[in-house]
């Protein structure tokens, strides 16, 4: 398993020498599978939630508010320091500032969980090593999974320090894990800690130190073993510290669960070129496939790109109505279902703003329904388009467009 670490490391050493999340891109409670779930959505398949999950739900309120147990600062070295936690989900360790570690501390940690039993396996894919395969039907919106991470570490300060200096405090933040959770992060591709945590890694950001967040890298063992595709079957979300993966559209027994490890709006030429720079080649059907198919999905590419400027573009009338539309329905047509949530908010944006009512609703109502996957359902997107299906008439930008049209 290979992830966009490695890339995120060499910007960041090419700007120092100054989003996603290592794996890329920069971007970033769950409708549940089970009745456990307070935030179900709606009954899918038999999966339920795990025995963890379950006990945090019947302990007092008193014992999931209680403060976690971190450690105090331990060998810092130029305002770098690890800290530990051996009570949240078998051990979490930091590799930050005291400030930056301030705000990771005031997270709400998640016990692991998400769908149970698994609704996959792992196994070795033939020229991808070990990835994950589905064992049972998997419905569009069911969460797979919900993991902490086992290391976290502030990108910057780690690129700045020497490498002696930097493996040492990798062991000592391992070495404060439980042997489960180190186990989990040494059986992940790479030679040493250090690769291992460029290989695997997934980026976010901490907010509040600065005004535009601080790229700190976590390694999720579990996530890890999923494989690329430049056309994913499953998507993931961090919300503060916590991932949550879940099914970007219906997945059926025996298929290979995948996220994308690239933009996966590049073209192919680009993808492939990002891909190699790894150390393998793409093996995803889109790239193994025939010549006319990628010069196909290519131009589809280069139309959303420019749809997209369009749509953004107030200064001049490039767009109708249904430019939006357009838009949406190409992103359907790639096989881009973990981006449709915000396809769909561009167009019912786009019939707002020419006033038409009918389809701003139609559009905004998808949108909030793919928005509970690709960013959550209490995020503030999905809550803006259910808002904006109850009442198209009074958003913001409601006859904008008409209005300038005339």
């Amino acid at each position: 398993m290979r992830c966009h670490v490695l890339y995120a490391l060499l910007c960041a050493l090419r700007v120092a020498s100054v989003d996603f999340g290592a794996k890329i891109p920069g971007e970033q409670t769950d409708p549940g599978t089970c009745p456990w779930d307070p935030t179900i959505q709606s009954l899918r398949t038999p999966a339920c939630a795990s025995p963890d999950f379950i006990r945090r739900l019947v302990q007092p309120l008193s014992s999931s508010s209680r403060p976690t147990q971190w450690t105090d600062p331990e060998k810092c070295v130029n305002g770098t320091c690890v800290f530990s936690n051996t009570a949240q989900n078998g051990g979490i360790s930091l590799i930050t500032s005291p400030q930056h570690a301030h705000l990771i501390q005031s997270y709400a940690v998640e016990p692991d969980g998400g769908a149970y039993p698994p609704p996959y396996f792992a196994e070795t894919i033939e020229s991808k090593g070990i990835g994950l395969r589905a064992n049972r039907s998997i419905e569009k919106g069911e969460v797979l999974m919900i993991r902490a991470p086992t290391l976290v570490a502030q990108t910057e300060a780690i690129v700045e320090l020497e490498a002696g200096v930097r493996d040492m405090l990798y062991g000592l933040a391992l070495a404060r894990l439980s042997k489960d959770r180190r186990d989990a992060f040494m059986a992940q591709m790479g030679r040493d800690i250090h690769d291992k945590i460029n290989t695997n890694s997934f980026q976010f950001f901490v907010h509040g130190a600065d005004e535009n967040g601080t790229r700190h890298l976590g390694a999720y063992p579990d996530v890890a073993r999923f494989n690329h595709d430049c056309r994913p079957n499953v998507h993931y979300r961090i919300t503060e510290m916590t991932m949550t993966v879940v099914a970007a559209r219906d997945i059926t027994e025996g298929e290979e669960l995948t996220i994308s490890y690239v933009d996966i709006f590049l073209p192919s030429k680009k993808r492939k070129e990002r891909i190699r720079s790894w150390g393998f080649e793409c093996a995803c059907a889109l790239c193994q496939g025939p010549k006319n198919e990628t010069t196909a999905s290519d131009k589809r590419l280069r139309r959303i790109e420019q749809l997209k400027s369009d749509l953004n573009n107030f200064q001049e009338m490039k767009v109708t109505a249904n430019t939006g539309a357009e838009y949406a329905a190409l992103h359907e047509e790639e096989g881009l279902h973990a981006h449709l949530g915000s396809a769909y908010t561009r167009a019912a944006l786009n019939f707002a703003l020419f006033g038409d009512e009918e389809r701003s609703r139609e559009y905004a109502l998808k949108a909030a329904e793919e928005l509970d996957i690709e960013k959550g359902p209490e995020s503030g997107d999905a809550l803006a388009m259910r808002g904006l299906a109850e009442n198209p008439r009074a958003h913001w930008t409601w006859g904008k467009r008409r209005a300038t049209e005339k």
